[in-house]
């Protein structure tokens, strides 16, 4: 719907007005058709490795990949309901979902974050630990000493 209603904007414009009509008057929607674009090639490559999934992780990644999906329509809610792609009673549903993943994954938590092997020092920026000493002079953006 999004990419129909944009490209029939940016045709409507011809090659006079798709400067102005993309820069100055499409611009959100072009953004918005970015982004969607992104998440969708992103969707597609997580349902991939589901599917290629052989082990027990499987339904981890598939509640993982259903909660990205759930919290992407959530997210956008407004714009599906302005739409009419959803219904009110179905956001409501979309926020019932989210929940329900949330708790179903919450008792992974701890080994999804740990499986990242992510050390405290990648958490953390130096100025974070240190502000004072990260700004007592022109360190010129370098992390040595911290």
């Amino acid at each position: 719907m999004l990419f129909t209603t944009l490209g029939g904007k940016l045709a409507a414009a011809g090659k006079d007005g798709l400067y102005q009509t993309w820069m100055m008057e499409e611009n959100e929607n072009i953004q918005s058709a970015g982004k969607t674009f992104g998440e969708r090639l992103i969707a597609d490559e997580f349902q991939r490795v589901i599917q290629e999934t052989k082990d027990d992780t499987k339904d981890v990644l598939t509640n993982l990949f259903h909660l990205h999906l759930v919290s992407y329509v959530k997210d956008n809610a407004a714009w599906y309901l302005i739409n009419s792609v959803i219904t009110p009673d179905q956001a409501t549903q979309i926020t019932a979902t989210f929940d329900h993943l949330c708790r179903v994954i919450g008792a992974d938590a701890l080994p999804l974050i740990d499986s990242f092997k992510i050390s405290d020092e990648m958490l953390s920026a130096p100025i974070g630990r240190d502000w004072v000493g990260f700004n007592d002079g022109d360190n010129k953006g370098e992390l040595d000493g911290f």
